[in-house]
């Protein structure tokens, strides 16, 4: 379990509680106004944030109550992956996991097409809804996991806890993800009765502000690609060392972390058995050109061999890099 202590980058909102003494930290905190979308990504823009800074420890310091579910859906759809937070004093690991809820069984597609549905809260108006369960193996009924998946659009009423809030917003996210995450509409307790076919005024539509988020970075990436050209700097004996564990061939790497290739189909088994039933049994890690693999359960983009080796094992680059460089290392940082 990870410590407040153990992160490079604190993100904070509008209530968030203050990072610990030496976490750099990154302010999105959206102006007032009833365009919370519009409000939001400026707030993004604003932060200076890149892509680059989710390559280190980065933790979302929630405020108290489902406020800053905003925020947090944000991050999400900016940094292509599940962000730590901190909520209620505890350090929430989400980074570690798995995207795909597919593992959650439901009850089959429901008979007739269904428009809008709603968890958690009152019963809707006009609409199926669904609550999760209170804990255990199964948190919920295969018949609310039918309702969260298929539901073409689906308002989410958070309970007052930030911690269960945000446990809530992703455990729906997983089940409705498809080929891409499908957020749902995050109730703002105003929404009106009856329900309309239109969006507009039901909830704060977190999915359109995922797609909007994901759209400047890949804004980001295209202008750095057009950036002018500057003298190059020398880099130093640390970065150095860190661009020669990359540049290790990622299948060493992989048998190092105890895995291996599967029988005839060229994939690979994936180290990070957690998210994976019995241990990824049929392999799920697929190998490309450039030295960079990716589980198609773990990551949300093509990984290289340093950042694998900080995943599977949860170090940091530079104890990753003496793991993939100094042989005579490994028992030891395992045991981390």
């Amino acid at each position: 379990m990870h410590k407040l202590t153990d992160y490079l980058l604190a993100i904070r909102t509008t209530g968030s509680p203050p990072a610990p003494e030496g976490v750099k930290t990154v302010v999105l905190e959206p102006a007032a106004g009833d365009d919370v979308i519009a409000s939001t990504l400026a707030a993004l823009r604003a932060s200076g944030l890149t892509a680059a800074d989710f390559r280190s420890r980065a933790i979302f310091l929630a405020p108290d109550g489902p406020a800053g579910l905003v925020a947090y859906a944000a991050l999400c759809g900016f940094s292509g992956r599940r962000v730590d937070a901190y909520a209620d004093g505890a350090v929430l690991e989400f980074s570690r996991l798995d995207h795909d809820g597919a593992a959650f069984p439901d009850a089959g597609p429901p008979p007739e097409f269904l428009l809008w549905a709603q968890v958690g809260g009152p019963a809707a108006d006009g609409i199926p809804t669904v609550h999760l369960g209170s804990g255990g193996p199964d948190p919920l009924s295969p018949e609310a996991a039918t309702v969260i998946r298929y539901a073409a659009r689906l308002r989410l009423v958070p309970p007052d806890s930030a911690r269960d809030a945000l446990v809530m917003f992703l455990l729906v996210a997983a089940l409705r993800r498809r080929a891409d995450d499908r957020f749902p509409f995050l109730s703002t307790g105003t929404e009106p009765v009856p329900l309309v076919k239109n969006a507009p005024h039901q909830g704060i539509d977190l999915e359109r502000l995922r797609q909007a988020a994901a759209r400047h970075r890949q804004e980001q990436r295209i202008a750095r690609r057009g950036a002018e050209i500057v003298p190059p700097i020398p880099v130093s004996p640390h970065n150095a060392r860190l661009a020669e564990a990359d540049r290790v061939d990622v299948r060493v790497v992989l048998r190092r972390l105890g895995s291996g290739a599967g029988a005839d189909d060229g994939l690979w088994h994936c180290p990070r058995p957690g998210p994976h039933g019995r241990r990824d049994e049929h392999p799920s890690m697929k190998m490309y050109g450039d030295n960079r693999t990716r589980c198609h359960r773990c990551d949300a983009e093509k990984i290289g061999p340093l950042r694998l080796a900080v995943d599977v094992l949860g170090v940091t680059p530079d104890e990753a890099a003496t793991f993939i460089l100094d042989s005579d290392r490994v028992v030891d940082l395992r045991a981390v």
